[in-house]
């Protein structure tokens, strides 16, 4: 007889689920590892049954459906997805005020990132401690108008925790980001007597020493669930197409069927509505950048 469980931890071929309130060691039965096509047969927050063994111990038997899912290519194939995590409701976008600097290209591309896989996107900027980026008003009017929360927190100082706590209550949030720019930290503060190791940002490159290997999901106290997810150093929305970019970026969505042209790329045409909205100040210059930068990498991909 199985039971039912979540799978809270992945590292490699081994997992943890956790199950009638314990947390319990288990493999992936052979056929289910064998029998589909899918890279990712098993994936934190999956909601999976198990079969208990005499050692206290278990094996996964049975995935179900995923309700959302966060992925990226596979390593091994262009054409496949690693998923990192499934059933999540939320996309937690950590960047750095500086130290790693901030990046809003990379904010783009998790938003575009999140919606594909029907997740709520959340900018979390931490080490404002170290001062707000010279960005920081452009980035909050821009994102607030689309409808995307954006918090600036100190995992140092704990400065707006409790406003982050409520964002992240009763929802399973994964973190995403770079190396460095603190989500580690921010891990430790949410969740007392975790203590993940943490890493200083490299003097050498100005990037951040990633120290997560294993993907794991946390309970924060007051309700809601957080997942850790490694560094992600380049994100590629490999399964997108330069035509449909457009339709993810929300301030677009009022223009797009004005251009002159039919199939307007809104990058180099004349007469383009798009642009003519840029220079009047009714798009954000910085989100028209991103999009032309997407779509150009996009074209490299397809």
């Amino acid at each position: 007889m199985t039971d039912k469980g979540i799978v809270i931890r992945g590292h490699g071929k081994s997992f943890t689920v956790r199950c009638n309130g314990r947390d319990i060691p288990c493999e992936i039965r052979g056929r289910l590892k064998y029998g589909t096509a899918q890279i990712t047969p098993v994936a934190v927050g999956d909601d999976v049954e198990i079969l208990l063994g005499a050692d206290g111990s278990g094996v996964i038997e049975k995935v179900a459906e995923r309700r959302t899912m966060f992925s990226r290519p596979a390593k091994t194939s262009d054409t496949k997805r690693q998923v990192i995590a499934a059933n999540i409701s939320q996309l937690g976008i950590i960047v750095s005020s500086q130290n790693p600097p901030l990046k809003p290209g990379l904010i783009d591309r998790f938003i575009i990132a999140a919606e594909m896989g029907d997740l709520k996107p959340i900018i979390i900027v931490n080490k404002s401690d170290l001062g707000r980026p010279e960005i920081a008003d452009e980035l909050e009017k821009a994102y607030s108008k689309i409808n995307v929360p954006i918090i600036f927190v100190s995992a140092e100082t704990g400065e707006s925790f409790d406003e982050l706590r409520k964002i992240l209550k009763d929802e399973r949030t994964i973190f995403a980001g770079h190396s460095g720019v603190g989500k580690s930290t921010i891990l430790n503060r949410l969740v007392p007597g975790l203590n993940i190791k943490v890493k200083e940002v490299s003097k050498y490159s100005d990037k951040g020493v990633h120290t997560t290997s294993a993907i794991e999901m946390y309970e924060i106290p007051g309700g809601g669930f957080v997942v850790d997810s490694p560094g992600i150093k380049i994100l590629r929305l490999w399964e997108l197409k330069q035509e449909d970019l457009p339709y993810y970026y929300k301030e677009m969505e009022e223009y797009l069927d004005q251009c002159r042209f039919t199939g307007c790329s809104h990058t180099h045409e004349p007469d383009c509505v798009i642009k003519d909205a840029v220079d009047k100040g009714l798009i954000p210059k910085f989100r028209y950048e991103n999009y032309v930068t997407i779509y150009n990498s996009l074209g490299e991909i397809n």
